[in-house]
């Protein structure tokens, strides 16, 4: 990124707006969210209008103040009326995580994959996400006690007992 004006949609994003919003991003990958949720508050007052300001602060609003009716309706908001732009699409996702909604965090992630296939930061948050096992009885549903008690004893072996070897390598040596 060039400076605090490089996002297409941040054009009329005033000056003041535009510090606050790359201040709040610079904390916010430092790991200061309380400073992060500061700044994006006060880019948020110079330009409520803008999807980038809306989605990261309603991001913060769920991650700091635990607001998590404003903060989902300022996400999914700044996905809907803006474009669907990735960064937005990984918010919007992280808040549907913070909130448990792990179904709502990969339709999200899948959503923003179909309009920007191949996009490397939403392939990494959907690999990150992980993709769910078979049940170990298809026939029964997913949260059928017999599965779920099945998988549970299922993923306690496996993380015990890994796959031996490299099953390409003949010799035995690997």
């Amino acid at each position: 990124m060039s400076g605090p004006t490089a996002q297409p949609g941040d054009r009329a994003l005033p000056r003041e707006a535009a510090a606050a919003l790359e201040e709040g991003l610079r904390r916010f990958r430092g790991g200061d969210m309380e400073g992060a949720h500061e700044m994006f508050g006060q880019a948020h007052r110079r330009a409520p209008s803008d999807p980038r300001v809306q989605s990261w602060y309603g991001l913060t609003l769920v991650l700091v103040e635990k607001n998590s009716n404003l903060g989902v309706v300022l996400v999914d908001g700044a996905v809907r009326n803006g474009r669907p732009d990735p960064e937005l699409v990984i918010n919007q996702s992280r808040v549907a995580m913070a909130l448990g909604q792990r179904v709502r965090a990969v339709r999200a992630l899948e959503r923003g994959l179909a309009f920007h296939p191949g996009d490397p930061d939403l392939t990494q948050a959907r690999l990150a996400l992980g993709t769910r096992q078979r049940p170990v009885l298809p026939f029964l549903s997913r949260r059928n006690w017999l599965n779920r008690m099945l998988g549970r004893i299922h993923h306690g072996w496996t993380a015990r007992h890994p796959p031996s070897g490299d099953a390409s390598r003949m010799d035995g040596e690997g």
